[in-house]
């Protein structure tokens, strides 16, 4: 695991309003600034989907509603159903995608029927569960590949530094290994096109094994290349996208909110014995020792020391405790920054509530990041597995799993990110949806039509047994 490397190439961001001095920091935001802040978003979808900004307020108020129909059209065709969604452009619709041609039981088919923004799609060829099975498997094809280094799982890389194989078409029963799977940076499922994306970067490739040199190639060459070696080796349809440039968004830089990272919500965590133990939560890949994490980091000159967390397999996240003052009063608030520091009359909003991960696939979300700042994007898949080369998860024991296909990933027009946003909270009003793991900005702090990846804040939350704070909290000297 080169944890060093994630250490030397990116940077976490300020997500979380957390350290207070006086009694006044706990002013909550009030509506009028929650109103303020869903502004961002509203002007951000109406230029994205070229409507009205009365009607992206619209649109955006209704997201929740139709996510619980989705939900419960779910519960009542688990069986059958493939996929979910919400259309934002052209008509504004939420779906849920079935298999087979057979119409939906009468139930669901009353509670889409219920609704001119909700309805039932038929047709698919494979269930949901079935494309998570098949992403999986792919997964752990490609992790035992790495770990094979030359022969593994999937069979021989090449011999003797052969370069690499003909077109597709000439590709039938040749083995892939680690040459292959080194290129390949994500898994995710395409829930609308009924089949596994596997992202790629032609640019990680040896110049042996199956892919050879692929210098000379365009990436829609490179993909083919690829599709080609991977279709024995997974049981559904699948696609080549571009993976290329993602990667977690942390780096090395002294004298911040937070040491190395700062911050994205305030937490509890029970503590051995009872009671509580108060504090922060920000990206587990912030150091480079894992679950064996020794650092101590400081905030706002408080030093906040590490309790648990790391790269896990379901989330990238850490908890570090406020410890209670020597003398006086300490406050830990459940606000967020969800505008500019310094903004009138309060840059920080509550707060409210969390969101399930299931329930986040179309909606239309906002992050805050340190270099960044404050912008929106959709979500676009809900079970990304990420595949950074050899930075891999790692479980409880420090030993090196396959990642699971639990983290978010979103993009936007307009939606920034660069190195120093990990940590930072995602959210949308006073929803914590997760915590900023990793993009494509690289340094370009100002570039629109990002992409960018986050642990969902459920997943922070059971990974590490830590509840997200909806009020504040005052801790007393001794």
């Amino acid at each position: 695991m080169k944890w060093k490397k994630w250490q030397a190439i990116l940077f976490c961001t300020v997500g979380l309003f957390v350290v207070g001095a006086t009694a006044a920091s706990t002013v909550h935001a009030a509506d009028s600034e929650e109103s303020a802040q869903v502004d961002v978003a509203v002007a951000s979808y109406a230029l994205e989907y070229s409507v009205t900004q009365t009607e992206a307020s619209r649109r955006l108020e209704r997201i929740g509603a139709i996510q619980e129909i989705l939900a419960s059209i779910r519960g009542l065709e688990a069986a059958r159903t493939a996929g979910w969604g919400i259309d934002h452009r052209g008509n504004f619709v939420g779906w849920v995608l079935l298999t087979g041609d057979e119409p939906a039981g009468a139930e669901a088919a009353a509670a889409a029927d219920a609704h001119n923004d909700v309805e039932i799609r038929t047709g698919a060829q494979h269930s949901y569960t079935e494309l998570q099975t098949a992403q999986r498997n792919l997964s752990a094809q490609l992790f035992a590949a790495r770990k094979a280094a030359s022969v593994g799982a999937l069979g021989n890389t090449g011999e003797g530094g052969q370069a690499a194989p003909g077109p597709p078409e000439e590709l039938e029963g040749v083995g892939i290994g680690a040459g292959v799977a080194e290129v390949v940076t994500f898994l995710e499922t395409d829930m609308a096109g009924n089949a596994v994306r596997v992202g790629i970067d032609p640019g990680l490739a040896s110049d042996v094994g199956p892919l050879g040199s692929v210098s000379e190639l365009n990436f829609d060459q490179s993909a083919a290349v690829v599709a080609g070696l991977l279709d024995d080796h997974i049981e559904v349809p699948f696609t080549v996208a571009d993976g290329r440039d993602l990667a977690p968004e942390t780096g090395f830089q002294g004298g911040e909110e937070m040491t190395w990272c700062t911050s994205g919500f305030t937490a509890r965590r029970s503590r051995n014995g009872g009671g509580y133990d108060y504090g922060v939560i920000t990206a587990g890949h912030c150091r480079d020792n894992g679950p064996n994490e020794t650092y101590v980091f400081r905030m706002n000159g408080v030093v906040v020391p590490f309790v648990y967390g790391w790269l896990g397999p379901r989330a990238d996240a850490q908890f570090h405790r406020i410890p209670a003052p020597t003398s006086g009063s300490r406050y830990v608030l459940d606000d967020f920054l969800c505008r500019e520091p310094g903004s009138y009359p309060n840059p920080s909003c509550d707060v409210t509530g969390t969101e399930a991960r299931a329930k986040m696939k179309d909606a239309y979300v906002c992050h805050r990041g340190k270099n960044s700042g404050i912008s929106c994007g959709r979500v676009i898949s809900i079970d990304f597995t990420p595949d950074w080369s050899d930075d891999r998860c790692l479980n409880s024991s420090a030993a090196e799993v396959d990642c699971d296909p639990v983290f978010v990933r979103m993009h936007g027009p307009y939606l920034r990110s660069c190195k120093g946003d990990s940590g930072g909270p995602v959210y949308r009003g006073g929803t914590a949806y997760g915590i900023h793991a990793a993009g494509n900005g690289g340094t370009n702090c100002t570039q629109t039509g990002r992409t960018t990846i986050f642990s969902a804040i459920r997943e922070v939350e059971s990974f590490l047994g830590v509840e997200v704070l909806t009020e504040p909290v005052t801790l007393n000297a001794p």
